[in-house]
């Protein structure tokens, strides 16, 4: 998968929000509808404000990406439809669309006398670039179930490899990054990630021993390390595995299934 971002010499760029020339390789394109100031009841957000409804319409994409497992990071290209546009109304847009990414798509902005509704101001339809194209598989009818049986871990690690964007964000916004894998923090519990480094040592400080909590051998015993594969990649207090099975099911609930049946068989 390889996704290029340039701004050429001779090109004029007039915003760093947007990028001049995106080209992509080896790579699975998602489309998404054009999305609008809906919230998740199909109720309008923000009538008459056109900040407002862009900062809905980014929450629509967070979560629309998020089914594929991608984030606004990987949009590619999108095209901005704004009613009434005026360039003053430029930060009220493009802030709120851009604000938690890094990188930037090419971009077009038009502006239309209406949407296909009076309420709303402004409509933005993307294309997103989400991990490389499968592989071919043998011929023969498909397999039913989960289309790939990825463990959260792995997905987790090859995504933080190949896109070093979303490794940040794992580092400075682990749930939102979880988040664009399917996967849901439950309450009451906070998430930590470190992206290792290969001349650091790490060293864990375990919870002091909490009133009324039985006797330990060891202070680390308070702490479980879980295995997946052979690497030991979570660190958690005990009363939170229950919290990451749910984690972990979770992500396996959100991957793509695929059916068997023909056309002909519904």
């Amino acid at each position: 998968m390889t996704v290029t971002r340039l701004n050429p010499p001779g090109v004029y760029n007039p915003s760093d929000a947007i990028t001049q020339v995106v080209t992509v390789e080896d790579v699975r394109l998602v489309q998404l509808s054009g999305q609008v100031a809906f919230d998740a009841e199909g109720q309008s957000v923000g009538p008459g404000d056109h900040a407002a409804q862009a900062a809905q319409i980014a929450r629509n994409l967070d979560a629309a990406l998020a089914s594929v497992g991608a984030t606004r990071d990987d949009i590619v290209q999108e095209t901005v439809f704004v009613v009434d546009y005026t360039p003053e109304l430029l930060p009220a847009i493009f802030e709120p669309l851009r604000a938690g990414t890094v990188r930037t798509p090419a971009s077009t902005l038009v502006g239309v006398s209406a949407l296909f509704a009076p309420d709303y101001l402004v409509e933005v339809q993307v294309v997103a670039a989400v991990g490389p194209v499968p592989a071919a598989t043998p011929s023969g009818p498909p397999s039913v179930g989960r289309a790939a049986e990825e463990d959260l871990e792995a997905a987790l690690t090859r995504r933080a490899w190949a896109d070093p964007a979303f490794a940040e964000q794992l580092e400075r916004d682990p749930g939102l990054a979880l988040a664009a894998l399917g996967v849901t923090v439950p309450p009451g519990i906070a998430v930590q990630v470190k992206l290792q480094k290969r001349d650091t040592l790490y060293y864990l400080v375990p919870p002091a021993k909490e009133p009324g909590e039985p006797d330990r051998c060891e202070a680390v015993n308070l702490m479980d390390q879980w295995r997946s594969g052979d690497t030991f990649v979570w660190v958690l207090p005990e009363r939170l595995k229950a919290g990451l099975l749910a984690m972990r099911r979770g992500f396996h609930r959100s991957r793509p299934t695929t059916d068997a049946r023909s056309s002909d068989d519904s």
